[in-house]
This record gives structure tokens, sequence and C-alpha cells, in this order.
């Protein structure tokens, strides 16, 4: 009877051992890469949402659907926002949960975009002059950039070719610095001259880019052509931005003529924090293939 509770007992303790990692899984708490990528898939979703007519046979099904993910989002930012306002550490939600959420807009996004015939296929070019907007993953500054420095961003709005996304939020860019000029105090402002020159559509697939910088801003801009991106995205708002690091501390520094390049006023560095959106122009057409 003895060995019989032994055996029962190590059973159990191995079950409960075994289910260990699957909690603390569950429990692990999402990091702000987890928000970004968040919230460029909401991004996608919005351009997808945009393109559906009220009159498609299944527009009440995607707008239910949209409907339960923007009641699922209401309640993330909820979560955020608490977590910031009692400085807990982390972000205020677990991995899991950020993962649920980014399955289900997936899977109506794939819907939508399969019912409308919007998935992009085959090949594509981007004409010259096409703009793209891209988040900075890092801050520069005339200050301590170096000609040569690399650095990255990524994708901010869905970019479209002939109403198909043949650039989806979040795709990875990256860029070279051409020039970098620091301030001298009473003499002249700083100068800071930047192009993309790489699109990654995934790890494995690098395409040559040439570009120039036409504007800088804050936030994304959602007038115009953009305004019907504004959908469950902008519920998360200003949140967001603080959760995933927005931009910390003001632009400094214009776009100067046709060249692209950034000055700033007589002493000052030109400053572009992390989080900064650099809108981007063609130099020359974009070439596409996509699976």
């Amino acid at each position: 009877m003895r060995k019989l509770s032994v055996l029962f007992f190590c059973l159990g303790l191995a079950l409960v051992l075994g289910s260990r990692p699957a909690v603390a899984q569950e429990s692990q708490a999402a990091t702000t890469a987890d928000i970004q990528r968040l919230q460029y898939d909401l991004q996608n979703l919005d351009d997808s949402l945009a393109a559906l007519s009220t009159s498609h046979p299944r527009y009440q099904e995607f707008q239910g659907r949209a409907d339960d993910i923007r009641d699922e989002v209401t309640y993330l930012k909820v979560e955020l926002r608490r977590a910031q306002r009692s400085r807990t550490p982390g972000v205020g939600a677990t991995r899991a949960e950020v993962e649920d959420l980014r399955r289900s807009i997936a899977d109506l996004r794939g819907d939508i975009d399969a019912a409308l015939n919007r998935r992009f296929s085959g090949r594509g070019t981007l004409p010259e002059g096409s703009e793209i907007q891209v988040r900075l993953e890092q801050p520069l500054s005339s200050r301590t950039a170096r000609v040569e420095d690399r650095f990255e961003a990524s994708v901010a709005l869905p970019v479209q070719l002939e109403g198909r996304v043949v650039i989806p939020a979040g795709i990875r860019v990256r860029g070279i610095v051409r020039d970098a000029q620091p301030a001298e105090r009473l003499v002249k402002g700083g100068r800071l001259d930047l192009t993309f020159d790489s699109i990654y559509f995934d790890d494995r697939t690098r395409t040559d880019l040439r570009t120039r910088v036409v504007s800088v801003k804050e936030k994304i801009d959602l007038g115009g052509e953009n305004a019907k991106r504004a959908g469950i995205g902008a519920v998360l708002g200003g949140v967001i931005g603080q959760v995933i690091g927005g931009t910390k501390g003001a632009i400094i520094g214009a776009v100067l003529g046709g060249g692209g390049a950034l000055a700033a006023k007589l002493g000052e560095d030109v400053e572009l924090p992390a989080g900064a959106i650099l809108t981007l122009q063609l130099e020359r057409p974009l070439d596409v293939t996509r699976d």
C-alpha cells in the first residue's frame, strides 16, 4: 500500500511540475516590442476594414468580429493605463493576452482580404514619388551620428498598390547616415542627412531602396487620405505611444530643400527621438515580389 501511495504521489508531482512551464508562459509579461507588433497589426486591420463596403454580403459578420476586437483592445488599454498610473513593472498585460488578440486580428484581416481579393502576390512596382511613413526605432542626433552609421525603422502605415497592400505596417527598413555635422555655438546649427536604402519583407529577403526624407513629425498624420485608417488602432490613443516609447523629447530640425537634409537652428543639434515619424519619398521605382 505504501508503494502504491508513493507511486501516486510521484505521478501527481510530475503532473504539477510538468504544468509549470505552461502556467509560466501564460503569466509571462508582455514586452514593449509585443505591444508595438500589436499596434502594427491593428493598423493593417484598419486598412482592410476601410476597404470593406457596407454592401458586401459578409459586412455584418466582419463588422461584428471587428467590434469584438475593439472591445478587447479597449480592455487592454485600461490594463496598460492602470499599469502606467501605478508605476508597476512591465506594461500591464501578459504575452498570452497580446498573442491571442494578435491571432484574432490576423484571422479577421486574412478573411477580409481574401473576400475582397486584396492579397497582393506576384510582382508589382511602386512608382517614383510614392511615399512611405516609417517610425524610427532609435534616436538620432547630429551631435553623435557619424557618416555611414546604420539605423533601423519600421513602416508605420500600410502602403497600397492598385488597391492591395504591397507593404504592410511593421515591415523593417534600414537607413544610413549620409552626412552629419554637429552644431557649433554661435557659428552654425547641426545638420543630419539621412537616406533609407533597404527594406526587408521577411528575415531573408532584402530589397534595395532609394529615398529622401520629405517630412518629420512626432506622430502619424491621420488627416486627409489617412483619416479612414483611424479605426480600432486609434482606440489605444496616446497610451500606446507611452508604452512603446513614442517620441521621448522634442524633435529639433527641419527638412531642407529637395535633398532631404535636416538642419537645426544656430547652436542647436538636430535631434530625432525614437518613435519619430519620417515620411520617405521614393527617388526611383520600387519593385516588389510577394508570394
